[in-house]
Formats: structure tokens, C-alpha cells, sequence
């Protein structure tokens, strides 16, 4: 009897453990979120943008100062990993990035502009650029 009741546990344990991989390979899963590119530092208001700096160039001395990008979507942010070069462009505007995201952290795969025009060709250059902070 003693066999069946281990025998029994360990099938148990086996199908919980199969349906915990389930859900994480689900949850691992790319995905697109559309937001604001900006940093960890202006997010957690520990660093503050110059009167005449644009919020790209804001968000870029924030980030070379040791600030990781973030994407605020809505008032949730996700911490930004991957190819800064490619955030970089971004930074301070509009983005759609498309990556893995796990809990409040998106593994950056590709960013584009949030903005596309109606041939469906994104701007060269993002909103960001033209907006000086008041």
C-alpha cells in the first residue's frame, strides 16, 4: 500500500512539474508592447532632465550615466534588456518592442517606431527629437 501511495506522489509531482514548464514556455513567449523609451533613473526619480534638454536627450545622458532604458506602458514600467544601440534610437519617444518579457523585464528582440506612417514605413527619426521638456 505503502508502494501505490509513493507511486501515486511521484506521478502527481511529475504532472505539476510538467504543468509549471507549460506555463512558463507559454509565458516565454515574444511579445509586443507599445510605450515611452525611457530610463530607470527618471522612472525612479533619481535623475532629473535639464530645462533645455529634448526627452531623447534627456533619456540618453540618463542611460550613459549607468541607467538601464525602460519602457513605460501606461503607468507599468519594464526594464529594457538587449541591444541599447537599438533603444537608443528610441529614446524619449514612442516605441513598439517586441522580446520575452518576464515579470517587469522584456528581453529586447526588436524596437520600431510606434508611429508608422500610412504606407506602413516608420519616420527615420522619432518623435522624441522635437520635444523639449517645459
Amino acid at each position: 500500500m505503502a508502494n501505490n501511495t509513493v507511486k501515486n506522489l511521484t506521478l502527481v509531482m511529475a504532472v505539476v512539474a510538467l504543468a509549471s514548464a507549460f506555463a512558463m514556455a507559454q509565458s516565454a513567449q515574444s511579445q509586443s508592447l507599445t510605450g515611452t523609451v525611457t530610463c530607470e533613473g527618471r522612472v525612479t526619480h533619481h535623475y532629473t532632465c535639464q530645462r533645455n534638454q529634448t526627452q531623447q536627450t534627456c533619456t540618453l545622458d540618463c542611460v550613459q550615466q549607468g541607467s538601464n532604458f525602460v519602457l513605460m506602458v501606461g503607468d507599468k514600467p519594464y526594464l529594457l534588456e538587449g541591444d541599447s544601440h537599438d533603444l537608443r534610437a528610441y529614446a524619449g519617444g514612442k516605441a513598439t518592442v517586441t522580446g520575452v518579457a518576464v515579470n517587469d523585464q522584456i528581453a529586447v528582440q526588436t524596437a520600431s517606431n510606434a508611429n508608422h506612417s500610412l504606407n506602413g514605413v516608420a519616420p527615420k527619426t522619432p518623435d522624441a527629437m522635437a520635444n523639449p521638456l517645459r
